[in-house]
């Protein structure tokens, strides 16, 4: 079995496993007590042209994501933009 390579960046280890399974490295895997807590979200109405809702959902498709979660982030990666700017 091969042995999981140590990784300089994230963007490397991204690309490592978009061309490999995980199940090639079973032996190299460690058992962990880590949990993944779901933050809580807030539902809100939200008014947007038809056509943008259209082009969000086209993006969120093809990088396999709900329209609800791309556009989470898109609003997040602005307001990160934003805030940077003040």
């Amino acid at each position: 079995m091969p042995k999981i390579p140590e990784f300089k960046t994230k963007k490397e280890e991204r690309e490592f496993w978009a061309t490999h399974s995980s199940s090639d490295f079973w032996e190299d895997m460690e058992e962990t007590d880590d949990t993944f807590i779901r933050p809580k979200l807030k539902s809100i109405s939200l008014k947007l042209d038809p056509g943008l809702l259209g082009r969000i959902r086209v993006v969120a498709q093809k990088r396999g994501l709900s329209y609800n979660a791309m556009m989470r982030y898109l609003l997040s990666k602005g307001i990160d933009r934003e805030i940077k700017e003040l």
